[in-house]
């Protein structure tokens, strides 16, 4: 049983971490954000705020329900870009959350 968990932990530990990255979205089209977020699977979006454009706003947003928590569900969301103030993209929910 010793050597089952070592061996798993050293196998868990030789997986890469994956990092998630972030884009500025203020000069992207809304297929060109899609794009991303479907090319990558989770992407950390940052745009600016609408009621004060000097704050920066950062979320993550992510391809599907795969992408979240076993807690969470992929919902609707809308972002910000060039062509479109309401592009669709998707972000994780707590089931229960409203």
């Amino acid at each position: 049983m010793k050597k089952l968990i070592l061996s798993l932990t050293v196998l868990l530990s030789a997986t890469p971490a994956v990092a998630v990255q972030t884009y500025d979205i203020g000069n992207r089209t809304c297929s060109q954000v899609q794009a991303i977020v479907q090319r990558d699977g989770v992407a950390q979006l940052r745009y600016n705020s609408k009621s004060n454009p000097s704050v920066p706003i950062y979320k993550r947003y992510v391809a599907g329900s795969t992408y979240c928590g076993s807690r969470s569900i992929a919902n609707l969301a809308t972002v910000p870009t060039r062509d479109n103030a309401a592009c669709r993209v998707k972000i994780c929910k707590r089931f229960g959350d409203r």
